[in-house]
C-alpha cells in the first residue's frame, strides 16, 4: 500500500480520519488484539480442566466487546458479522426467557446426599413430560448456587423411573465446589439440630423418671353402660393418679419442642431448572451385538444409567417358573434391542468411590446369581481399585457387621493375605453406611492395580465371536491408552470425557 500511494506505516497507526469514528482505527486495533489474546489465553485446556470454568465463560463474553470494536474499526465488517451476531442474540434471548418465564424443566431437588470422595447426589422430582434415553445429558441451574450458571451433567439414573432422576456431580472446583460446601452446611446444620432433639429427649426421660420408678396404686373402677341392651358388655376402664400441673406443662413444653425439632429436621425442597435433554454416545450401545464399558471415577454415571435401564427391562421381562415359582428371565428380552453381551469395567483410584453405586453393583450381582436366567452369561463385572490398597478401619463396623462378626475373622485373614493397609481413620461416612459394608459386599468383584489391558482386550476379542463396540467415559490420559488398545484389537472406540 505504500508503494501505491506513498504513505507509510506511522501515517496508517496515527491516522485520524479512518474509520467510522474519526481516529478510532488505531485504538480500536490495539484493544481487538488484546481482547483476542485474553480470550485465547484463558481458553486453554489448563484452565478447562482445572475447575476454573468460570474464568473460561466470563473471559468469552469478551466476544462483545470484540465484535463491537470491529465494527468501529472497519465499516464494512458488519456485513460478515450480521448473521452469527443475530444467531447470538436469540440463544441469549432465549436463555433468558427460559430462566424467567418459561415453566419448562422447571422442578426441586428432593433430597441431596454427600457420597465419599467430594461426590454429591442430587435426587430430583423428574418434569411432567421430561423424557430422555439412557446416558443422556443436561444443563443445570440452580438459583441458590449461582443464578446464571448452567452446567452440564449426565443423568445417572434410568428412564425408567418415572417419579425421578438422579444426578451425581463431583467437585471440581468453583461452581460444584460451592454446591458441596452448600451441602456440607445444611448437614451441619441438620446435625446441630439433631443435637439439640437428643437434649430435649433427654430432657423428658429426666422428667419422667421420678415417676417411672415411684410405686403406682392404680384404684380399679367399672363403669357399666347400656345395661337395658343385651348387645353391650361390662367395660373396665382404670384411673391413673394425676399428674402435678407443673410437671404436666413442662412435657407437654418438652415434647411440644421435639415436634419443632422434627419440623425443621424436614428436608428443604431446593428450586432447579434443567435445560435438555441432549444425547451422549452411549445410547448407542443398544444398537450393538457386544458392548464394552470402561468407566474412569464418576464417569460411570453414563453407564449407571445404561445399566440400570438394562436391569429395569430385564425385571419387565421375566415371569414365574411354574415348577419353582420363581421369578427369572430365560431369553433376551427384545427390549435390550441388538445388545447380546455387555462387558463394565470400572476404575477407581479410591475404593469408596464404589459406594456411588453399590446399590446397582448389588442389584446386577444378584440377577447374575440366579442360574439359568438370562443375566448369567449377559454381563460381566470388573472393578478396579488403582490406588494404596486400603481398607477401613475393621474395629468400628457398623451394626449389621457386628451382628456378622462370625465371618469378620475370615475376612480379616484375606485382606492380611492381599497386603492390604489397614489405617487408623475412622469408619465413619457421610452417607452413614460403613465402608466396611462395601469391601464385604463387592469384595469378589474387586481387582487390586490398574487393569492388564492386554488382558483384558484379549479376553474380551475370544468371548466376543464378532465385532466390539467399546464406549469409554473418564480421565483424557486414560482414554489414549483405551484408544490405543482399541486400533490394536480391531474395536470400535467411542468417549465421552468426564
Amino acid at each position: 500500500m505504500s508503494r501505491g500511494n506513498g504513505a507509510k506505516m506511522k501515517d496508517y497507526l496515527f491516522d485520524k480520519t479512518a474509520g467510522w469514528i474519526p481516529g478510532i482505527v488505531t485504538p480500536s486495533g490495539f484493544a481487538i488484539l488484546f481482547l483476542l489474546f485474553i480470550m485465547g489465553l484463558f481458553s486453554h485446556r489448563l484452565v478447562r480442566k482445572s475447575g476454573r470454568f468460570e474464568l473460561f465463560y466470563w473471559t468469552h463474553m469478551l466476544c462483545l466487546p470484540f465484535f463491537f470494536l470491529m465494527i468501529m474499526h472497519a465499516g464494512n465488517v458488519w456485513k460478515w458479522l450480521v448473521g452469527p451476531l443475530c444467531l447470538f442474540a436469540a440463544e441469549i434471548g432465549y436463555r433468558i426467557g427460559f430462566i424467567c418465564c418459561s415453566e419448562r424443566g422447571r422442578t426441586k431437588v428432593t433430597s441431596l446426599q454427600l457420597l465419599p470422595n467430594q461426590v454429591v447426589r442430587l435426587k430430583i422430582e423428574r418434569p411432567p413430560d421430561f423424557e430422555f434415553h439412557a446416558g443422556d445429558y443436561v444443563y443445570v441451574n440452580i438459583p441458590r448456587v449461582a443464578r446464571f450458571e448452567w452446567h452440564p451433567f449426565t443423568i445417572s439414573s434410568a428412564p425408567e423411573h418415572k417419579d425421578y432422576m438422579t444426578l451425581h456431580v463431583r467437585v471440581a472446583g468453583g461452581w460444584t465446589g460451592r454446591l458441596y460446601s452448600m451441602c456440607q452446611e445444611d448437614a451441619e446444620r441438620l446435625e446441630r439440630k439433631q443435637s439439640r432433639h437428643r437434649i430435649v429427649q433427654q430432657q423428658i426421660s429426666d422428667k419422667l423418671s421420678p415417676f417411672q420408678s415411684m410405686p403406682m396404686h392404680l384404684e380399679k373402677s367399672v363403669a357399666v353402660t347400656g345395661q337395658d341392651n343385651p348387645a353391650f358388655h361390662e367395660q373396665e376402664s382404670t384411673s391413673l393418679p394425676a399428674i402435678s400441673s407443673e410437671v404436666a406443662i413442662s412435657i407437654v413444653s418438652a415434647t411440644e419442642n421435639i415436634r419443632n425439632t422434627y419440623k425443621d429436621l424436614l428436608p428443604t425442597e431446593m428450586p432447579i431448572m434443567l435445560d435438555g435433554p441432549y444425547s451422549g454416545s452411549a445410547m448407542r450401545a443398544w444398537n450393538c451385538r457386544h458392548a464394552l464399558f470402561i468407566a474412569g471415577g464418576i464417569g460411570v454415571t453414563p453407564f449407571a444409567s445404561l445399566l440400570q435401564s438394562l436391569v429395569s427391562r430385564y425385571q419387565s421381562a421375566m415371569n414365574a417358573c411354574p415348577h419353582c415359582h420363581q421369578s427369572c428371565c430365560t431369553n433376551v428380552p427384545s427390549s435390550l434391542g441388538k445388545l447380546r453381551h455387555v462387558d463394565f469395567m470400572w476404575v477407581n483410584r479410591d475404593l469408596l468411590s464404589f459406594q456411588w453405586f453399590l446399590e446397582l453393583l448389588l442389584d446386577l450381582d444378584k440377577e447374575q446369581s440366579v442360574r439359568g436366567s438370562v443375566m448369567e452369561n449377559f454381563l460381566d463385572i470388573q472393578l478396579f481399585q488403582t490406588g494404596t490398597k486400603t481398607m477401613p478401619d475393621p474395629h468400628e463396623p457398623c451394626a449389621s457387621c457386628r451382628e456378622s462378626l462370625a465371618v469378620t475373622p475370615q475376612l480379616q485373614t484375606d485382606l492380611l493375605d492381599a497386603n492390604v493397609i489397614v489405617p487408623s481413620a475412622p469408619a465413619s461416612q457421610v452417607t452413614g453406611r460403613c465402608p466396611y459394608c462395601t469391601i464385604r459386599q463387592v469384595k469378589h468383584l474387586l481387582n487390586y492395580g490398574r487393569p492388564i489391558w492386554d488382558e483384558v482386550f484379549r479376553d474380551v476379542a475370544l468371548r466376543s465371536g464378532g465385532r466390539v463396540t467399546v464406549f469409554y467415559c473418564g480421565p483424557a490420559s486414560m482414554a489414549r491408552v483405551v484408544m490405543a488398545q482399541c486400533k490394536k484389537f480391531g474395536f470400535t472406540f467411542t468417549k465421552e470425557i468426564s
